[in-house]
């Protein structure tokens, strides 16, 4: 249960094994996985992020795919899909959701994301193109429609 934001707790993330100020995750969702975040006190938090830091291994699986949310939510792209097809969960668990299925589908070949060489300041360098635009939107679809069951 969350309290208010207090400044003596932080939040969890038990799937990343990270923790987040409030101000960081004002939505108690981890704003890397979606995942909902548990207040803890500010040495638990501190213990289990040192412990987390022994037993993982490198970041570059998350900052993988936090290049992946930047490619394709640069120019306010993210903010438009979530406008657009206005679905029943806040933004940023809707951002790491699409991230997700871009990141799969980059997996499955119908996504491929197009890098430079090396960093450049060009971001037009930086974009995804899609080998099955169909199955995208149809993957999109189904992220953002709520299942119902039949009665």
């Amino acid at each position: 249960m969350v309290r208010n934001g207090s400044p003596k707790t932080y939040l969890w993330c038990q799937s990343c094994r990270r923790s987040y100020s409030h101000a960081d995750a004002p939505d108690v969702t981890c704003p890397v996985c979606a995942s909902s975040l548990r207040e803890m006190s500010r040495f638990a938090a501190i213990a289990r992020g040192l412990m987390a830091n022994e037993l993982s291994g490198s970041p570059l699986e998350t900052k993988h795919r936090q290049l992946i949310r930047l490619i394709w939510t640069r120019n306010g792209m993210g903010e438009r899909y979530y406008r657009v097809l206005a679905p029943d969960m806040p933004y940023s668990r809707f951002e790491a959701q699409v991230t997700g299925l871009l990141a799969r589908g980059a997996d499955e070949g119908w996504v491929r994301f197009v890098l430079p060489p090396s960093p450049s300041a060009d971001e037009n360098a930086y974009r995804l193109e899609f080998a099955d635009e169909e199955r995208f939107v149809r993957e999109l679809e189904e992220l953002v429609t709520p299942v119902t069951s039949d009665a």
